[in-house]
């Protein structure tokens, strides 16, 4: 079964918990309240090196700006912690 990323990441972001922003997410990453985070493909290194073997990543084809978009934001986003799933099914997507 083939996951949409895209629409798993438009589901969690409205049902769901997330922090966006490589702040937060490593705030949510430190505190242990990160499931997962998505990292953009431009994310700046020093930020995933931070967050990587604390929390399972995954890591999204585009750019920030298209992380943005799938994500209904009118900015750019390098990182977002999911804290919450809600409905959604990103827990099933391949951590990498």
């Amino acid at each position: 079964m083939d996951i949409d990323l895209n629409k798993v990441l438009r589901n969690v972001v409205k049902t769901g918990t997330v922090f966006i922003g490589s702040k937060q997410t490593i705030k949510a990453v430190d505190n242990q309240k990160a499931k997962v985070v998505i990292l953009s493909s431009n994310c700046p290194k020093d930020i995933e090196d931070r967050i990587a073997g604390k929390v399972p990543l995954i890591n999204y084809p585009g750019i920030g700006i298209e992380l943005g978009t799938t994500c209904d934001k009118p900015f750019s986003i390098a990182a977002m912690a999911v804290i919450e799933p809600g409905e959604s099914d990103i827990m099933a997507v391949k951590a990498q």
